[in-house]
């Protein structure tokens, strides 16, 4: 039980490109955090505008969710010392956010009525909804997996033969 509880190094990343790809890909999450939490008291709205099945408690609650899934999600990917398990929930945590914004994305853009703010830099940064935000995102999501596979907590995914 002690492993998953003590701070322990990132693993070494043999690749300079992984780290400056999960760099980008942790100021994507700074970035989606500060614009969602410079105006938060709008961002709930945002998200009823969805037209989600939920009620107020529930729009809240995916709010808050939300950026606190961003926010958790920078650790794993600035390579700090955390513990294993902190590591895991820091990595599920920017696989929510990606996984959230991206079935966002689509029922944005297969519903019937207009969504004038896609959500994605909250409220103060209004952009319009299109396929462009799935593809946006599905970027993101290459570059999370690109980063998830370099700098996995628990060794090596995959071995290479030496010849």
């Amino acid at each position: 039980m002690h492993f998953f509880v003590k701070a322990t190094l990132a693993p070494q990343t043999e690749r300079q490109s992984i780290r400056w790809i999960s760099t980008y890909v942790a100021v994507f999450f700074v970035a989606l955090a500060t614009t969602q939490l410079f105006a938060y008291e709008n961002f709930p709205g945002i998200i009823a505008s969805f037209g989600l099945p939920l009620n107020d408690v529930g729009v809240k609650l995916v709010a808050a969710l939300i950026v606190i899934s961003e926010i958790f999600a920078i650790p794993f990917l600035l390579r700090m010392k955390l513990s294993p398990l902190m590591r895991i929930i820091s990595l599920k945590s920017g696989w929510i956010v990606l996984l959230f914004w991206l079935v966002i994305g689509i029922w944005q853009n297969t519903v019937d009525f207009k969504i004038p703010n896609t959500g994605l830099f909250g409220s103060e940064i209004i952009l319009p909804c299109g396929w462009w935000t799935i593809s946006f995102i599905t970027i993101f999501i290459v570059l999370m997996v690109y980063s998830t596979i370099g700098l996995w907590p628990f060794g090596r995914i995959h071995h290479r033969a030496k010849k």
